[in-house]
């Protein structure tokens, strides 16, 4: 059964929350600070952001409401018209380790790659109005971004199993328990249920092992269900889609929310990131290419645009769902972080635009390691909705705590 969430008079209600989620939030918050306490023997003894520890590059930005914002989209932040705001951009990995930004394999003695999913974080300075969580002593809006429009993850649920496989993992960075459930029912030893498959006789010695894992790891596998199979299907289908989308440069990469928020009364909505110039290449790498890559070559593909070109400007655009549209579609639309929105039914439209001067400084990677990033430094028009993002204020919260008292700053 689900409750429903509080709203203000003018609003309608877009969330459903399920009774157990309030504990499931502070289950994962608690873990998470176990987990960056466990990776912290593989980061050089130091305490590092929980997801995105890997930076390719902090940069001082222009965030440019555009002049033309059409009436009907002038809320927010986007209320002022040509109104121009300081900025900061952090582009990072969304990885649990800093690990190499491509993973290099050989198959039928070729080579091929596996992409990993990537991230960008905004925040836009001062404001001037009151935030739902002070960033600080200021009051800032922050924008977090990954490089497909679907998270991997659905809701809160489908992470509460990912945040207990990753415990019960060797290194506190390995997700194959979560995706187990997945690889058996391919070989016929579960079924949609998420039941297991009686055994036979002519099982292998890997799938004995198989089904004892799941049958002794309870503080994984426990209470196994239908919905926690399909949230394994889901995210194997959004890591499948990472895997193959290749980046050249952070600022190459288009953006998405995933995540729902509000946009004024009785309005919601998603938003992106992309690059101005629609002629950048996405393309995979060729074989001599993927030879020369360096395990930072994010860092150094930034560094070299950023060196080299006088500017660099990124569109900013929403999606934007009224209450009819939201009516009936809750789950879907609100609560489901891996289903996107319909974009020949909810086009993207500019709203603002990101300038990015020519930037020779060195410390770009880390010049935003004291910061925090959370979509709950935000204006009321724009409050954080749907599961996941519930989940992130108290799990971004804990996990600044806890780098703060590891001697890790952060504002």
């Amino acid at each position: 059964m689900a409750q429903a969430s509080n709203s203000s008079s003018t609003s309608p209600n877009f969330e459903r929350i399920p009774d157990e989620e309030d504990a499931w939030r502070n289950e994962i918050a608690a873990l998470t600070v176990k987990l960056q306490e466990k990776r912290k023997s593989l980061q050089n003894g130091e305490v590092l952001r929980g997801v995105h520890p890997k930076s390719h590059g902090c940069l001082d930005a222009e965030f440019v409401v555009n002049s033309d914002v059409p009436e009907n989209l002038q809320v927010g932040l986007f209320a002022h018209p040509g109104r121009r705001y300081s900025a900061k951009i952090r582009y990072s990995n969304a990885d649990v380790l800093k690990r190499a930004d491509i993973e290099k394999k050989k198959s039928n003695g070729t080579k091929v790659m596996n992409h990993g999913s990537r991230g960008m974080a905004i925040k836009v300075l001062h404001v001037d109005e009151d935030t739902l969580l002070a960033d600080g002593e200021m009051q800032n809006q922050d924008f977090l971004m990954v490089n497909t429009p679907e998270f991997a993850f659905r809701n809160v649920r489908d992470y509460r199993r990912l945040t207990a496989a990753l415990v019960a993992s060797e290194d506190g960075a390995t997700p194959d328990l979560f995706f187990l459930p997945g690889v058996m029912l391919k070989m016929g030893m579960m079924d949609m249920s998420g039941n297991l498959v009686p055994a036979s006789a002519s099982d292998t010695e890997q799938m004995i092992g198989l089904r004892t894992t799941f049958t002794q790891l309870h503080e994984v596998f426990a209470d196994y269900s239908a919905a926690d199979l399909q949230g394994v299907i889901t995210a194997s289908k959004v890591v499948e889609k990472i895997r193959k989308t290749a980046t050249r440069s952070p600022h190459e990469a288009t953006y998405f929310s995933a995540a729902p928020f509000q946009f004024g009364a009785g309005r919601v909505m998603r938003y992106s990131v992309a690059p101005m110039d629609s002629g950048l290449s996405d393309a995979e790498f060729t074989q001599d290419q993927m030879a020369d890559l360096h395990e930072d070559y994010l860092a150094q593909a930034l560094e070299v645009t950023l060196c080299s070109k006088t500017q660099i400007k990124l569109i900013f655009r929403v999606q934007v769902a009224t209450a009819d549209d939201i009516a009936g579609n809750e789950q879907e639309m609100i609560e489901n972080a891996a289903l996107p929105w319909d974009e020949t039914k909810f086009p993207f439209v500019e709203v603002a635009q990101l300038v990015i001067q020519r930037q020779m400084e060195r410390n770009m990677v880390d010049a935003c390691k004291p910061l925090l990033f959370t979509p709950w430094h935000s204006l009321a028009d724009h409050k954080p909705l749907g599961g996941i993002n519930r989940l992130r204020k108290p799990v971004y919260s804990a996990s600044a705590d806890f780098r703060r008292s590891s001697g890790q700053s952060t504002l």
